[in-house]
């Protein structure tokens, strides 16, 4: 297939693009950096550069959540880099003679908000916070390539664990300097994935005949932060035990230290399960066993 790329750089894009070659794919990139195109790879800066008909779009695009602290302006980055360049890929689709038949988003299970004890499935409502909000409106700008003939796939992803990048470096930063922590008092859920998982999530939904709308991307094991860092601490040599109090993630992190650092949610891949979708790394120490 033609299939193009947003957000094909980042973290999960890059994995997904080695993937879609070893498959035999042509890809075309969206990448604010220019470029070198390589056979099979082609970039470009604005979608009317995008050649020949697409069979399907990954849609990857977005400011990291959880790389700078959330300043109003930060904000507003957040949502333009999802939603707006969301709503010009529809735009887009629309225009084309062939539009492409398959548009598979990205997301979030901050679509459900935090919440200690409730466990989320794919049909649980949107939550509440910034997060939801930013989750809610990106599906919904992502919902109207329905309107030019393409199945739109809504990815729900948790927390992505790889080797260098993503979140997993950062959460074990304390542990390289022989101390294991967790922020706050640790009890917070921790939806997860191993990036290999991810990749293999959007090449499932992408060889579906007829895919589900929505797919919680997340490993069938959740765990609470402190048994986070008790795993982690199995597989390191650290000589400390100790939380983060939650005010100083507050003072350092500000609003994201409440609605992504201090809370989670407990997601369960249900719909995954149900099509027979098989986890390379279904336990977090499956998952550590092959990173740490």
């Amino acid at each position: 297939m033609h299939i193009l790329i947003t957000g094909g750089t980042g973290l999960i894009g890059t994995a997904l693009c080695e993937a879609l070659l070893a498959e035999g794919h042509q890809l075309t990139i969206l990448s604010r950096a220019k470029r070198r195109n390589r056979q099979s790879v082609r970039f470009i800066k604005v979608f009317s550069q995008c050649l020949g008909p697409v069979d399907a779009v990954i849609n990857l695009a977005g400011a990291g959540l959880a790389d700078r602290r959330w300043t109003a302006a930060y904000k507003r980055e957040i949502w333009a880099s999802r939603i707006d360049i969301t709503n010009d890929l529809v735009a887009w689709m629309a225009e084309q003679a062939e539009p492409p038949k398959r548009l598979i988003n990205g997301s979030a299970i901050g679509f459900y908000g935090a919440d200690a004890e409730a466990t989320f499935s794919e049909d649980a409502p949107l939550g509440a916070g910034f997060s939801a909000d930013l989750c809610h409106a990106w599906e919904q700008a992502a919902e109207k390539a329905k309107l030019t003939g393409a199945t739109v796939t809504r990815l729900r992803l948790g927390v992505v664990l790889a080797k260098e990048g993503g979140a997993l470096g950062k959460m074990t930063q304390s542990f390289r300097m022989g101390m294991e922590t967790w922020l706050g008092s640790g009890e917070q859920w921790l939806s997860w994935i191993h990036i290999d998982d991810v990749v293999r999530v959007i090449l499932f939904a992408l060889s579906q005949d007829s895919v589900s709308p929505i797919y919680n991307t997340v490993a069938p094991g959740p765990v609470r932060h402190r048994q986070f860092a008790s795993e982690v601490g199995k597989r390191t040599f650290t000589l400390l035990r100790a939380g983060v109090p939650a005010g100083v993630a507050r003072l350092l992190a500000g609003e994201m230290a409440d609605e992504l650092l201090l809370s989670g949610q407990r997601v369960v891949p249900d719909q995954l399960t149900a099509e027979g979708f098989s986890f390379r790394y279904p336990t977090l120490a499956d998952a550590l066993n092959n990173l740490v």
